[in-house]
């Protein structure tokens, strides 16, 4: 089934108050998870181009400056 045909499904349905508060709940869910998911993933990816610097690449990773 696709997504237009399950929408209209949901919209042609008889629902009270409770019923339309519990699907507007899930679709927010759904809405927001869906979007940490990818928020989540562009983060990792971002990580991992971090890291091709190598380790002490900065005074935070452990390099030190010489005195002399």
């Amino acid at each position: 089934m696709t997504i237009k045909k399950q929408v209209n499904a949901i919209l042609s349905k008889k629902m009270d108050r409770q019923d339309f508060l519990k699907h507007v709940g899930i679709g927010i869910v759904a809405v927001s998870g869906a979007s940490t998911a990818l928020r989540l993933l562009g983060a990792k990816q971002e990580n991992v181009a971090a890291k091709d610097n190598g380790y002490g690449a900065s005074a935070y990773g452990g390099a030190q400056k010489s005195t002399s």
